[in-house]
C-alpha cells in the first residue's frame, strides 16, 4: 500500500513515521522548498509523548524540550486558584514536554528523512487530486511560487495534513467559506529570562476575556540556569468586528495588547517586563482563534 501525505508539519510527519513503522509505504509532499524551524512553543501531553516514544524519539525530545512538572491557574492579581502535577510528576510513565514547535518539527523531519529517504518531497504544492474507478489516487503538484507543474504522484490513499487553508478540504467542501473567528486574539513569543516557580511550571492567569499563558520549553537554557519562556497574551474582541483572514498569523505590535497587561506584575512573574524584554523568537506573532461548527454534511467547519 502507498499513502500520499500532503503537508510536512507535525501531523503529516508523525503520520508518515507511524505508517513507516507499520510497514506501509508513505510519501510526504511539502509546499515549501526548505523546511525551517518556525513558530514558538507547543506543549506535548503524555498521550502524545507515548506515540513519539513508540517512534524512538523520546531521548532526542528530552535533550531539546523541557519536562513540565506542574500546571497552575492564577487570577489576574497573581493569586493561585488551582495547581496540579503533570506528566511523570502526576504518575504517568512518560513526561509532559514543553518544546519549541520548530525544533519539534525538525526532529520529526530528521527522522522522516532518515527512515523514508527520497520519499520526503519538498517544493511540491498540491494543486488538485482525483480518484480513478479502481480507487487509485492521482495527485497533481505545482511549484507554489511560480505555479508551474512539477509532476503527478499516484497512491492508494491520500492524507490531508495541509493546515487551516487545506487544499484537500476545500475540494470536499468548496462552499463552506472562510474559517469562523470566535473573537480571541493570541500574541505569542519566546523570551529568555530568569526561571519562575522552580523553572518547570506552566501557568495560566486571568479570565475568559483576558488571559496570559507562560511555560519554559528549553532543556539547553535550563542547564545554563535560565528559562526560554513561551508566552501567550490573549484578549477577546467582538467577533462581529471581523478580522482579515490573511492576517491570521503575522508580526504583532506590543502596543496592541501590553496596556491591558500593564498591571500584571506578580511577585513571582512580572508579565509586562517579560513582554518588553528582547525576544529570541524570529517572529512575534498574532493569531486568531477559530471556532468549529458542525455543518449540514456533518463535517466540522473551522
Amino acid at each position: 500500500m502507498k499513502v500520499l501525505i500532503i503537508g510536512a508539519g507535525i501531523g503529516g510527519l508523525t503520520a508518515a513515521l507511524e505508517l513507516e513503522r507499520a510497514g506501509i509505504e508513505a510519501h510526504v509532499f511539502e509546499s515549501v522548498a526548505e523546511v525551517r524551524p518556525l513558530g514558538v512553543g507547543i506543549n506535548l501531553l503524555p498521550h502524545a509523548i507515548k506515540n513519539l516514544t513508540r517512534l524512538g524519539l523520546l531521548e532526542t525530545l528530552l535533550q531539546t524540550g523541557l519536562e513540565t512538572k506542574d500546571l497552575s491557574y492564577y487570577n489576574r492579581y497573581g493569586q493561585r486558584i488551582w495547581s496540579e502535577p503533570r506528566g511523570r510528576a502526576a504518575g504517568y510513565n512518560v513526561p509532559q514536554l514543553s518544546i519549541h514547535r520548530g525544533e519539534l518539527q525538525m526532529i520529526l523531519m530528521a527522522a522522516a528523512r532518515e527512515r523514508l529517504g527520497a520519499r520526503v518531497h519538498t517544493g511540491k504544492h498540491l494543486r488538485a487530486f482525483r480518484e480513478t474507478p479502481d480507487g487509485t489516487v492521482i495527485a497533481e503538484f505545482v511549484d507554489r511560487e511560480s505555479g508551474i507543474a512539477v509532476g503527478e504522484e499516484t497512491g492508494d490513499a491520500l492524507v490531508a495534513a495541509d493546515g487551516i487553508n487545506s487544499t484537500v478540504r476545500s475540494s470536499f467542501y468548496p462552499n463552506e467559506g472562510a474559517p469562523i473567528w470566535n473573537g480571541v486574539l493570541f500574541w505569542r513569543a519566546a523570551t529568555e529570562t530568569e526561571p519562575f516557580l522552580g523553572g518547570r511550571s506552566m501557568i495560566m492567569a486571568g479570565h475568559p476575556k483576558q488571559k496570559f499563558v507562560a511555560y519554559p520549553m528549553s532543556q539547553k537554557h535550563a542547564v545554563r540556569g535560565t528559562s526560554l519562556v513561551n508566552w501567550i497574551a490573549e484578549l477577546w474582541f467582538d467577533p462581529s468586528l471581523g478580522f482579515k483572514r490573511q492576517d491570521w498569523n503575522r508580526r504583532g505590535n506590543t502596543g496592541d495588547f501590553l496596556p491591558a497587561f500593564r498591571s500584571w506584575d506578580f511577585e513571582w512573574l512580572n508579565i509586562p517586563k517579560l513582554i518588553e524584554q528582547p525576544r529570541t523568537s524570529t517572529n512575534f506573532l498574532v493569531s486568531i482563534v477559530i471556532r468549529c461548527l458542525a455543518g449540514p454534511s456533518g463535517a466540522s467547519r473551522c
